[in-house]
């Protein structure tokens, strides 16, 4: 079985997502949107006080950060092998 570095559980990647804004670095995200997909960009905005969370990438692709499945290697506790 591979084994992943994962958040904590009832962790989110709010505060990561929030670094990697403020230092202008790339997303780099896997969703799991009806099936895993890959995602990346620079984030434009993040909306943290929304009852959904999500952020904005600068192509304005809007991304609901429960969707995120990986985010820059770290994944969600439910990825954590396969």
């Amino acid at each position: 079985m591979d084994l992943r570095t994962t958040l904590s559980v009832n962790e989110s990647f709010l505060e990561m997502l929030k670094d990697i804004k403020d230092r202008g670095a790339k997303a780099e995200m896997i969703l799991d949107i009806n099936g895993l997909e890959r995602a990346e960009g620079v984030i434009k905005e993040i909306h943290a006080d929304d009852p959904n969370p999500y952020i904005v990438l600068q192509d304005e692709r809007k991304i609901v950060e429960k969707t995120i499945a990986a985010l820059n290697g770290l994944f969600r506790p439910e990825y954590a092998g396969c």
